[in-house]
């Protein structure tokens, strides 16, 4: 009797837990070789895109993204309130870590891995989200390119040159912090986990109330420093308290 209480405790716990966890990344699509259910390859302006495909590492699908004088992300916009969520946690691995940048300078800020949060309220009032603006669009043939949404920022990075947890500026903004969770070498070929309280980094950075969670990507930049490196991302995850 007392057992079979326990366990019905357990199992119950165990229920509460799972739903307190919303697993991101990666799932195998059926449609797509490269990109993973529920994420889209986002391109930059002007900028040549990163090789990216997923590959099988045990029980997990894992990301592969590789730069050569490139960038690209894999972005998703998660159904959830950062109330519900305030937790992020991946794992990542690199080959190393991109020589010739610095975090802190606009022309040399490449990384070799970022986590990327944007932040902000989906209003729809984007110009190119504005209904008029997509008639002409469609009218005239241009197909519209996938973009990163507009808002607040927070990079997580695998740096190379500023000092492990620091916090700066995004070079040129004051709206997009980059913080160093790794730097440099030591640990690179290896999987590394992470973890960060995004209600609290917000707060501390921005000094105010996140809005919400508009967008979560990871990418990988070489397109300033012409450099290549290799990245692996796994295991994405927003949690409860």
């Amino acid at each position: 009797m007392c057992a079979a209480f326990l366990l019905l405790i357990f199992c119950a716990t165990s229920v509460g837990a799972e739903q307190k966890n919303l697993f991101l990344g990666f799932t195998e699509d059926k449609d797509s070789e490269s990109t993973p259910q529920g994420w889209e390859h986002i391109g930059y302006f002007g900028k040549a895109k990163n090789e990216i495909s997923l590959v099988r590492e045990g029980k997990w699908t894992v990301v592969y993204m590789k730069s050569l004088n490139s960038i690209s992300s894999l972005i998703t916009r998660p159904d959830a309130d950062i109330k519900d969520y305030p937790i992020i946690a991946w794992r990542w691995k690199i080959d190393r870590t991109v020589g010739m940048a610095r975090e802190h300078r606009r022309d040399r800020n490449d990384c070799a891995a970022r986590i990327r949060i944007i932040f902000g309220k989906d209003r729809g009032d984007a110009p190119l989200d504005n209904p008029l603006v997509k008639k002409v669009i469609k009218m005239v043939g241009f197909k519209m390119p996938k973009m990163e949404p507009q808002g607040m920022k927070i990079d997580y990075v695998w740096g190379n040159d500023a000092k492990k947890g620091v916090v700066i500026d995004y070079p040129g903004s004051k709206s997009h912090k980059v913080v160093v969770v790794e730097r440099g070498n030591d640990r690179a070929g290896k999987w590394i986990r992470e973890k960060r309280n995004l209600m609290e980094d917000f707060r501390r950075f921005f000094g105010s109330e996140p809005p919400g969670i508009l967008a979560i990507a990871v990418l990988t930049d070489t397109d300033q420093t012409n450099e290549g490196v290799e990245a692996h991302y796994s295991s994405v995850m927003l949690m409860g308290q």
